[in-house]
């Protein structure tokens, strides 16, 4: 009876745990289904980050643009009807200023402002492409150049005359296209200036508009 019972112990805990080679096939298993989880994981990290950044990239152009071009289409705006140039010589690739006599004097003045609807008005707009930011100043209104937003990768200005031909002669312009690419505004939070290391954060999206001078 002793013999027969050491036998059933002896068979009731060897049957009962795990060989070497279950437990390797086991974790090789769990590896598996550990690194699917992991890559899908990564890849809707991606996606989201894409889709994200692309929103942000399209809102920041968006708001460039509309501004710009709502501005550009007004400039040279003069009740006295004096003849000035709507956009300031020595613009660039880079910077224009626009023009407009509020105060119809037929002189434009940088250092006046005027009451137009209820607001104060300088008589010259400087929009200006610098580092990664579009700013803008108002003559007599801002005392330094205020970004409107940021995350500009590049930005043109061209200009045309009534013929549709490039021209470098500020009184000849009658049209301005603007050229904006931009990114997310959200950079490296060590270094905004420095772009995403990876690539799904550098999403950039570009957007071309032309604004007639309706003034001219």
């Amino acid at each position: 009876m002793k013999i027969l019972e050491r036998g059933l112990v002896r068979r009731r805990f060897g049957g009962g745990g795990f060989t070497l080679t279950e437990m390797l096939v086991a974790m090789a298993c769990l590896g598996l289904v550990l690194a699917g989880l992991t890559g899908l994981f990564a890849s809707g990290h991606q996606s989201f980050l894409i889709g994200a950044n692309q929103v942000e990239a399209q809102e920041n152009v968006r708001i460039a643009l509309s501004r710009m071009a709502d501005e550009i289409r007004g400039a040279g705006n003069g009740p006295s009807g004096a003849a000035f140039a709507a956009i300031a010589v020595g613009q660039t690739a880079t910077s224009l200023v626009l023009q407009n006599d509020w105060n119809g004097n037929g002189i434009i003045e940088p250092g006046v402002t005027t009451n137009v609807n209820g607001a104060l008005r300088g008589e010259q707009v400087t929009y200006s492409f610098v580092g990664t930011q579009l700013l803008r100043q108002e003559s007599g209104v801002d005392a330094a150049a205020v970004p409107l937003v940021g995350g500009i990768q590049n930005l043109t200005f061209t200009y045309f005359g009534a013929d549709g031909a490039p021209t470098v002669l500020s009184a000849n312009i009658r049209s301005v296209t603007v050229t904006v690419r931009a990114g997310p505004e959200t950079r490296q939070p060590s270094n905004p200036c420095v772009p995403y290391a990876y690539a799904e954060g550098n999403v950039g999206v570009t957007m071309i508009d032309t604004a007639r001078i309706r003034n001219r």
